[in-house]
């Protein structure tokens, strides 16, 4: 069936000009609202890597959106643009890309400055299969996951076959120090983000402290997207992250599964809270 599914999404890719061209755009989002709903609705991304030290000209790559869809892109409608604007280009960061098991992670910036990671899909299926029972499943804010912008199919380098390139939220770096660097409250919320994916059906597989990255919460001047405005004013933004292994799951309870129990244990919550 996923194979299935998966063939179905593969999509051509377009060879107009227009299309091809990744001359910098205008911010495209819409102008009453700071959120970047181009990056959900736009047909393709223009990728440009980095200038190369002796300063010619790298290529730029064009991704084409394919299936399925975020699911913020229901709820955000799409900006007006005229015929032919040109495909929003997404400016790749120097910094070395990271390997994973599945797919390797570069980091990227949209025309409005939000901060992407590119997962450039080695093992195709496998990454299809974690946008769709991961990103497109689980419920459009309110859990302290990426935004997901979209799966692409493409390639981030000149050098690369056409694969699937999945687009989301760059949500930070590892919390440096493990679970022991984060306090009570902050472990409870994760735990809390588990057991929320146990009531629908769905485990995270590899819970580990380098499954959470941290970057600074937003301050009063920044804009704060609608899915990830609380009540509260921490002082960082804690994202789960590494769903590679993820999958369906009938959880037994919190007192019986193997996950559940491990990540309560690993996260110290049965010890007295901190004052």
């Amino acid at each position: 069936m996923l194979l299935s599914r998966t063939r179905q999404a593969l999509l051509p890719l377009a060879s107009s000009s227009a299309l091809l061209s990744l001359a910098p755009t205008r911010n495209m989002s819409s102008s009453s609202s700071p959120f970047p709903a181009y990056l959900l609705h736009a047909p393709f991304l223009a990728v440009q890597p980095p200038t190369p030290a002796d300063g010619t000209s790298a290529p730029g790559q064009l991704l084409q959106r394919t299936l399925p869809p975020a699911p913020l892109y229901y709820t955000h409608p799409a900006p007006k643009n005229p015929p032919g604007t040109a495909p929003p280009v997404l400016s790749l960061s120097p910094t070395a890309p990271i390997q994973g098991r599945i797919s390797t992670v570069y980091r990227a910036t949209a025309p409005t400055g939000e901060k992407l990671v590119l997962k450039y899909g080695t093992d195709l299926l496998a990454l299809m299969r974690e946008a769709e029972e991961v990103y497109v499943n689980l419920p459009a804010g309110g859990l302290p996951i990426p935004t997901f912008w979209g799966i692409f199919e493409g390639k981030v380098l000149e050098e690369q076959n056409k694969s699937l390139v999945m687009v989301m939220e760059d949500c930070g770096e590892p919390v440096e120090d493990g679970f022991e660097a984060l306090t009570w409250a902050e472990r409870q919320k994760l735990f809390d983000a588990l057991d929320t994916f146990h009531s629908i059906h769905f485990q995270h597989g590899s819970f580990s402290p380098s499954s959470i990255v941290a970057r600074p919460a937003p301050t009063p001047s920044e804009p704060v997207s609608p899915i990830s405005a609380t009540t509260e004013a921490p002082a960082r933004k804690l994202t789960i992250v590494g769903f590679s292994q993820a999958e369906w799951h009938l959880c037994p309870g919190v007192d019986s599964c193997k996950e559940l129990v491990e990540a309560r244990k690993a996260l110290k919550l049965d010890e007295p809270e901190e004052a």
